[in-house]
């Protein structure tokens, strides 16, 4: 069995966590589902799973609306992560199935799992393709389908990480998936590129110190391995506009 995903630092006040996964099959799966606990990571000491929702979307019902809606806004996500010839297939799919939970101020991850472990289900049925939305990262199905029912929270799985070059020739970096948690999101700017994967390592680190329950507030410190103080503030996507964040984030600067 799985046990629930902790936040041993869990702070309350924090906001909604959400989370989306749209799975992609070229064929219509069991209806119901062989979901099991057991077998696909489903935790049995939370009831927070009970806020995964799963909606199954045909094309043959209004073709139009399937593509414009459900595939063709991830198109370029696909092709980036897996490759042409998946995005290829992706626009050509004939199922999708929508996992989506909303929980305020979610004491543990066990809606995480669920819809991770709903995810799972369907790529062993034959699901081909997982588009995790808030995270902006596409899966293959098998690696989906592969995952250890009882495995141990992992930020980089959750999280991406996304660098940009801005205007004055640095790099910006930010976070996305942090909504899961009911966290905002994290940006910094003003990176050179050499410090590029010692930004990366503390966006990781922050990530996953929001997501096991600590927060972050405008005014609020924080401290770097360099010895310097950021200081958060909320950010205004109109002062880096190559920084794509839908909902709350901050600047640490």
């Amino acid at each position: 069995m799985a046990s629930v995903w902790r936040r041993p630092t869990f702070t309350v006040g924090g906001g909604e966590g959400v989370i989306a996964l749209i799975a992609l099959s070229p064929t219509k799966l069991p209806d119901p589902l062989p979901i099991s606990r057991t077998q696909h990571g489903i935790p049995i000491d939370t009831e927070s799973g009970d806020a995964i929702d799963l909606v199954a979307r045909d094309r043959s019902e209004n073709a139009e609306w399937f593509v414009e809606q459900v595939v063709a806004p991830f198109a370029d996500l696909i092709a980036t992560d897996l490759g042409p010839d998946i995005a290829a297939t992706a626009l050509a799919t004939e199922h999708a199935y929508v996992i989506e939970g909303r929980l305020h101020d979610p004491e543990d991850l066990g809606h995480v799992q669920t819809a991770w472990a709903l995810a799972k289900c369907l790529c062993e049925q034959g699901a081909a393709i997982v588009i995790d939305v808030y995270a902006a990262r596409a899966h293959l199905g098998v690696e989906v389908a592969a995952l250890a029912p009882d495995r141990d929270f992992d930020i980089m799985h959750e999280v991406t990480l996304f660098f940009d070059e801005i205007e004055d020739g640095t790099l910006a970096a930010w976070s996305l998936g942090l909504r899961k948690f009911g966290r905002p999101e994290i940006v910094l700017v003003g990176i050179d590129a050499e410090k590029a994967t010692e930004t990366a390592m503390l966006l990781r680190d922050l990530a996953a110190t929001l997501a096991l329950g600590d927060r972050i507030e405008p005014g609020d410190g924080v401290g770097v391995p360099d010895g310097r103080r950021l200081i958060a503030e909320r950010f205004d996507p109109a002062s880096a506009p190559v920084v794509s964040i839908e909902g709350d984030a901050l600047l640490l600067r």
